[in-house]
């Protein structure tokens, strides 16, 4: 018994360990699997990341605002892909017009049968067979539909199709200024890290002027040990902020780069400059742009009617249709005779007319659904302008209150540029500390950043306001005066931008 028993352990030992080590090769083959698939995913990258840079352009020398503005509408990936909604738009256009148009459709048909009918009748010569038909049938077949009323389905498919192309220039619109303002942006970062690092290096070289000259005067005697380990510790925290502001800048550009869409080996000079114009735009001058320029207050409206010219398509299932047709059909045998066992023909015109009594209340369902989008789409309408006049108060209070940071931030640049200026003559003289010097270093770094971001935010605030506005596209033509759009047209800003677009 004991024999058996071992017998078996060593049996069920052995499967065990069979068991295991079937598993674990098959966990090394599925391991071996993914890493072949995922260094085939990183070949794949290379090559699609060298074909890229390869078409991607290469930008060198000066680049102003106005020249990024057209590389990113030229070379953005993200405004390609929106601009085929255009030709979704196009594509749906074309279709709505095959509700007006006829139908053409050409059938062919053989068939063979097992046997034919046929029966026998007696002639003076004897019996004949009369057969109906034949073995091998062929038929060919013309048909052409012509709609002529659907219920007044007809013109609201061309009309929701025309409604839809002009929802579509709209949005594409919206997306032309959000991008714009996305370029603004992204430039405007990089002129405010190039001035950060330009205050850094600054700030880093006074430092360094402060400090061999605190080791001059420990050479005479004049200055400690404590004075050259500040003056070094002040070096050090004007070298970390200098460092930090490079990483940025280097940040900023990129971003920038991958905005315009042009290659990361590109090789600029920004040749604008953080200036600050003030802008005078009152809040009804703002409302009354907005209501007249902004995309998405035009796409809302559009978008109301497309939804009351779709619920009108819904509605024509009441009514009959009636399409009037046409037959014409060629087949063997002949389609007046099947004794004739040749080719023939037949044609048949008419006008045929349905009306569907019930449908198990699919139109009535359609129609409740249909008339809440259309109440969406309302709703969306009174969002949007409750949100155009939130972002036009908001622009314009962050305006005001960059203004206000602008003027402060120049007058207190003014103040540290003098206090620096006294505080060397006295320390020269004896008269100032070396804390005192380094302090008022440490004021005129702060005010001169203070007084530069403030102007970036007077003039991330202004490009707000214009993008709030719907003028952003006017390339900076709403600093002088209120653009206003007209819908037919378009504003010059707009049709410089679409120029700019369709040299693609």
């Amino acid at each position: 018994m004991n024999m058996i028993r071992k017998k078996v352990m060593r049996y069920s030992f052995g499967v065990i360990v069979t068991f295991l080590l079937a598993g674990c090769a098959d966990t090394d083959k599925l391991y071996k699997e993914v890493t072949l698939s995922r260094e085939t995913a990183y070949r794949k990258w290379e090559t699609r990341k060298r074909q890229e840079e390869q078409i991607q352009p290469i930008i060198k020398g000066k680049l102003s605002i106005q020249d990024s503005l057209k590389l990113t509408l030229t070379n953005n990936k993200v405004l390609h892909r929106i601009l085929q909604e255009k030709e979704v738009a196009r594509g749906q256009r074309l279709k709505s017009y095959s509700a007006i148009m006829p139908k053409v459709s050409l059938t062919a048909d053989y068939k063979r049968l097992d046997e034919v009918t046929s029966f026998d009748i007696d002639t003076p010569t004897g019996k004949s067979s009369v057969q109906f038909g034949d073995v091998d049938n062929y038929t060919v077949g013309l048909t052409v539909t012509q709609p002529i009323f659907a219920g007044g389905s007809i013109p609201a498919r061309i009309n929701a199709a025309r409604l839809f192309s002009l929802l579509t220039d709209e949005n594409v619109r919206e997306a032309i200024q959000e991008l714009v303002y996305t370029a603004q942006y992204a430039y405007h970062d990089v002129l405010l890290s190039q001035h950060l690092v330009e205050i850094s290096s600054d700030a880093v070289r006074s430092a360094k002027a402060h400090l061999d000259s605190v080791k001059q005067k420990q050479q005479g005697g004049i200055a400690s040990d404590f004075d050259v380990l500040r003056a070094e510790v002040e070096l050090s925290n004007f070298q970390a902020e200098f460092i930090q502001n490079k990483n940025a800048i280097d940040i900023a550009k990129a971003n920038l780069v991958k905005v315009m869409g042009v290659s990361q080996d590109s090789d600029f000079v920004l040749s604008d400059e953080l200036e600050y114009i003030p802008l005078n735009v009152t809040m009804e001058q703002a409302v009354e742009a907005a209501y007249r320029n902004r995309p998405d207050l035009y796409s809302r409206e559009f978008d109301i009617k497309y939804q009351k010219e779709l619920l009108k398509i819904i509605h024509s299932q009441y009514w009959p249709a009636i399409n009037a047709y046409y037959t014409n059909t060629w087949s063997k045998p002949d389609p007046h005779s099947m004794m004739q066992i040749e080719w023939g023909r037949a044609w048949q015109a008419g006008v045929m007319a349905s009306l569907p009594i019930f449908d198990g209340f699919a139109r009535e369902g359609d129609i409740i659904a249909q008339k809440a989008r259309l109440k969406q789409a309302q709703v969306d309408l009174i969002d949007a302008e409750e949100t155009a006049l939130f972002e036009l108060t908001k622009a314009q209070l962050s305006i005001q209150n960059a203004k206000e940071y602008v003027e402060s931030q120049r007058l207190n640049l003014t103040r540290a540029q003098e206090g620096l200026r006294l505080a060397e003559v006295g320390y020269k003289e004896g008269a100032n500390t070396q804390v005192e010097m380094i302090d008022a270093q440490a004021a005129l770094t702060t005010a001169r950043v203070n007084y530069y971001q403030a102007i970036y935010s007077h003039i991330i605030a202004k490009l707000y306001l214009q993008k709030a506005m719907g003028t952003i596209t006017t390339f900076g033509a709403a600093e002088s005066k209120v653009q206003t759009k007209n819908p037919e047209s378009g504003t010059a800003g707009e049709k410089s931008l679409a120029a700019s677009v369709e040299t693609e």
